[in-house]
């Protein structure tokens, strides 16, 4: 080998050899005792790249995790608002059907519970006005997204929620289906008229008609009528009403007075009817003769007799003639109510020499006679001022009560045909009568409801009246008819006319008129002859269908009166809205203003998700419920039968708007923030891990090469001590 003392290559190989070493050993100490493979640029200029992007996202990633943890405690804080509000909105619901408990209630109950539920509202909106998260408020309504109807609104369509990005929006209706109705019977006298009814302003849903009060004709009817006397005769009438009589049938009294030969007890046996009761029996009258008495003295001392009787005293009366010789029993008062019978007379001598009765009467029976007329008003279809007319049997003895009423030629009620007219499209009239019971006359309008009267009219003063041996009592008043009362969705109305033989058209409400929710349908009320009969009837109405788009996009049916949600053609803006049960369809714009709380819950921009809050104030909540009394649940008053039905209405849509609500954020809160968490760390823990396998150090690895590194160091070191060895051999050349 060549030696060199100007370069020692040798020194200079083991000295480079050495740097590198070094330098590598100290590279393994900075990645050991720092923990990262890379530490500056140079050990790794893409992984540093790299990795500084991970550590950007990594940190996002974190910044996301915190905010969504934080959003779901405002989504929480939101909720329990909410619940307590629910568990009010329950409460209040129970006193609503406390109330609505018409029989059991009193004035002081109701206003208990009217207290009550406004006690609960003022709570709801003081728990609307102060809920917050930090200085934030949830739940007034200034989280709302807010869509406003900029046109005239002619389609009357209500807007319930929004999901629409800030700006100018519209809405388009079609209707492509009219609201029809259907009933589940058509008994009762009620079927539906017009198309289907015509239902206005009903919801769809099965509706409640029920008739609670059928409806009737005005009626009179009489008492008890005895056509015939309890001994057989039957009822009088003729032109001049008379009384009951009966006279001495035999040994008349002459015109002079009586004599020694028939002087005696004699006793007269007087039976007496009065309006169809029982025969007072068979009462004695003792009277005592004595000569010289006259026709006149022998009926005054009859007279006395009757009038100590508690049976005949002032019920019969007894006249005697001298210039006839006659004595005659008759009735106190006139009329064919009023009926005697005489069995006979018996006659005991008070002295040998009397052996002669005077006088007989025998035994024969009489019955009064009554005046043949009355007058009968009655209000009808074809009279409708009213008409009265003159009822005028034909003088006669009458001994069959249908006859008299009914089938005669002269009866009743061929004339009241004649007078009445044949609106009930026969040869009957507007006005009937009738025999009931067997025993009673029934006078009546053919047609039914208040709007029909009749009358019966007196027109002769005291008791020789027809309508007294009728057992008709005499009419200041008019009687009417009884009109049907329905009772529909809890509203009661009633129906005045009803028509026998016609049919005719009536229209059925909801609600009060002036009422903005009153509906109604149109009615057919059957012609007779049963009239309206009291029963349920279930209305099944059908809404009008509307094809609805928003933006222009696709078209979704839409049912009248009802809340749906229509989107836009791609499905990222989507409105709940609600067409009046009356609109006929249009097009509205609208401005949108997203006042909606965003929540920034990814690493990058816009990663974004947003949920607006409505207002939970009581006058926010059950609005638009169509056919209600009560505009919100703030209006709601549970002091009358209809209110408190309505309120439980109010309330129930209340209660679905809350928890709807609270299903809306708790479906944010899972489906999107929790949801979100999970994916934000596992993102998070997997991004980690790639930063740390491009960034931290291979402990083990490194470990091994700084082992390595450091045993060539002091292999360099020594070898560069024996390459500086090596020119010292050259002086043994000079020696």
């Amino acid at each position: 080998m060549s030696l060199r003392i100007n370069h020692n290559l040798a020194a200079i190989n083991a000295h480079r050899n050495l740097l590198n070493t070094t330098g590598e050993l100290h590279s393994s100490m900075e990645r050991l005792s720092s923990g990262f493979r890379i530490n500056q640029g140079s050990d790794d200029p893409a992984g540093l790249v790299i990795s500084e992007q991970f550590r950007a996202q990594i940190a996002g990633l974190d910044r996301a995790i915190e905010n969504a943890e934080g959003s779901v405690s405002m989504i929480q804080t939101a909720e329990g608002a909410l619940t307590e509000i629910n568990a009010l909105l329950v409460s209040m619901r129970e006193l609503a059907i406390h109330a609505a408990n018409e029989g059991f209630n009193d004035t002081d109950q109701l206003a208990a519970d009217q207290a009550e539920i406004d006690n609960a509202i003022k709570t709801i909106d003081r728990i609307a006005a102060n809920t917050q998260f930090g200085t934030k408020k949830l739940i007034d309504g200034t989280k709302a997204n807010s869509a406003t109807i900029t046109t005239a609104n002619s389609s009357k369509v209500t807007i319930k929620e929004s999901y629409l990005s800030d700006g100018q929006h519209s809405i388009t209706a079609t209707k492509v289906k009219e609201s029809t109705a259907s009933l589940n019977t058509t008994s009762l006298g009620l079927s539906l008229a017009g198309t289907n009814g015509d239902p206005h302003n009903l919801s769809e849903k099965i509706h409640e008609v029920d008739v609670v009060q059928a409806s009737d004709s005005a009626k009179k009817t009489s008492g008890k009528v005895d056509i015939k006397d309890a001994w057989g005769n039957g009822l009088q009438v003729a032109a001049t009403a008379a009384v009951a009589a009966a006279s001495i049938a035999s040994n008349a009294l002459a015109a002079s007075t009586a004599t020694i030969s028939n002087v005696g007890t004699y006793t007269v046996v007087v039976n007496y009817q009065e309006n169809g009761e029982s025969p007072v029996g068979a009462q004695n009258l003792v009277i005592n003769l004595e000569v010289g008495d006259t026709a006149t003295q022998v009926a005054q001392k009859l007279q006395v007799a009757a009038n100590s009787n508690e049976f005949l005293s002032g019920k019969v009366t007894f006249f005697g003639t001298n210039t006839s010789g006659t004595v005659d029993v008759l009735t106190s008062k006139t009329g064919a109510q009023y009926s005697l019978n005489v069995e006979g007379s018996n006659f005991e001598g008070s002295s040998g020499s009397a052996t002669a009765a005077l006088f007989d009467f025998g035994s024969s029976s009489s019955r009064g006679i009554s005046n043949r007329h009355m007058e009968v008003y009655a209000r009808t279809a074809s009279s409708s001022a009213g008409l009265t007319t003159t009822l005028s049997l034909a003088a006669s003895t009458y001994n069959d009560l249908n006859t008299l009423v009914v089938t005669g030629g002269n009866s009743l009620q061929s004339q009241l045909d004649a007078t009445f007219g044949t609106a009930k499209g026969s040869t009957d009239s507007d006005v009937n009568v009738e025999v009931v019971d067997g025993n009673k006359i029934r006078f009546s309008t053919a047609d039914e409801g208040s709007y029909y009267k009749i009358k019966v009219n007196d027109m002769t003063a005291g008791d020789e009246s027809l309508i007294r041996a009728l057992n008709i009592s005499e009419d200041t008043l008019a009687n009417t008819g009884t009109d049907a009362l329905i009772s529909f969705d809890g509203y009661s109305q009633a129906i005045d006319k009803v028509m026998y033989g016609t049919t005719h058209e009536v229209t059925l409400k909801n609600a009060e008129d002036g009422s903005s929710s009153q509906g109604t349908v149109e009615m057919k009320v059957a012609k007779g002859p049963n009239g309206i009969d009291v029963g349920n009837l279930l209305l099944d109405v059908q809404a009008a269908r509307y094809d609805v788009r928003l933006d222009g996009g696709p078209s979704q049916t839409v049912v009248g009166g009802q809340e749906s949600v229509v989107f836009n053609a791609d499905r990222t803006e989507s409105l709940k809205v609600s067409y009046g049960l009356t609109s006929e369809g249009g097009t509205e714009e609208i401005n949108n203003v997203d006042r909606s709380l965003v929540f920034q819950i990814g690493a990058n921009v816009g990663q974004t998700a947003k949920i607006g809050l409505r207002g939970m104030a009581a006058s926010m909540l059950g609005k638009g419920i169509e056919g209600n009394l009560y505009r919100s649940l703030s209006d709601i008053d549970v002091t009358t039968v209809q209110g408190a039905q309505d309120a439980q209405e109010i309330i129930d849509a209340a209660i679905n708007e809350v928890s709807t609500t609270r299903g809306t954020l708790g479906s944010f809160q899972k489906n999107t923030l929790e949801s979100t968490l999970r994916n934000l760390r596992v993102a998070s823990q997997n991004l980690t891990a790639s930063e740390s396998m491009i960034r931290d150090t291979d402990m083990a690895s490194e470990m091994s090469d700084f082992t390595k590194n450091q045993i060539l160091v002091q292999a360099g070191t020594a070898m560069l001590a024996q390459a500086n060895q090596t020119p010292q051999v050259v002086l043994q050349l000079f020696g």
